[in-house]
């Protein structure tokens, strides 16, 4: 029988709860996945809880590493809300199952881990928050921007590319993040009134 690593046992769990759920996805179901008994399973873990948070916390994990990123980058807010669009599109696509985990099972962690993977998105989305703010700031976006409204509608759009975005199909990550950057950035830009009296 192949021997199995903890790791397995997550990364074979984030591709059931993205397919199945996490109440449509057994310990048995796991175990069949991964070709092993239920004891050798849980010698590597306890419950079904455990995998879904060791899951959440990588997604949370690979998103603060794009905003501390991001954070340190020099350049005006256009540029750093390019690579949070590109870096966000990026992280969904690389590993689909673990993005549609995070963002669709995490209500179901226990309340403190739950609580805890909030707080972290949270802070992730404060990076957008102050981007926006600054670009508002600077003139380069507009003035009268709800800038949580703003941020909110600007991350649902980006997650709502895991339902229809195909990486196999002709349109590249890169590409629809410049595109969606450019619709963006033309709906945020400031514009100047100008008198056609």
């Amino acid at each position: 029988m192949t021997r199995r690593s903890r790791a397995d046992v997550v990364a074979a769990a984030r591709v059931l709860f993205a397919d199945q759920g996490f109440h449509g996805t057994s310990m048995r179901d796991l175990g069949k996945e991964l070709g092993i008994r239920g004891s050798s399973l849980y010698s590597h873990v306890v419950s079904k809880d455990e995998l879904l948070v060791d899951v959440v916390r990588e997604a949370a994990s690979r998103f603060q590493t794009l905003a501390d990123e991001v954070n340190a980058m020099s350049g005006t807010a256009k540029q750093k809300l390019s690579r949070l669009v590109q870096g966000h599109l990026r992280i969904l696509v690389e590993d689909p199952h673990q993005a549609r985990t995070f963002l669709n099972e995490i209500r179901f962690l226990p309340e403190f881990e739950r609580e805890e993977a909030v707080a972290m998105f949270d802070r992730y989305q404060e990076t957008f928050r102050e981007v926006i703010e600054t670009g508002r700031l600077g003139h380069e976006f507009r003035s009268d921007l709800d800038v949580p409204l703003t941020a909110n509608l600007i991350l649902s759009l980006l997650n709502g590319t895991t339902r229809w975005f195909n990486s196999e199909g002709t349109l590249d990550t890169e590409t629809l993040g410049d595109e969606i950057h450019q619709l963006l950035t033309g709906g945020l830009a400031s514009v100047s009134k100008v008198d056609l009296t």
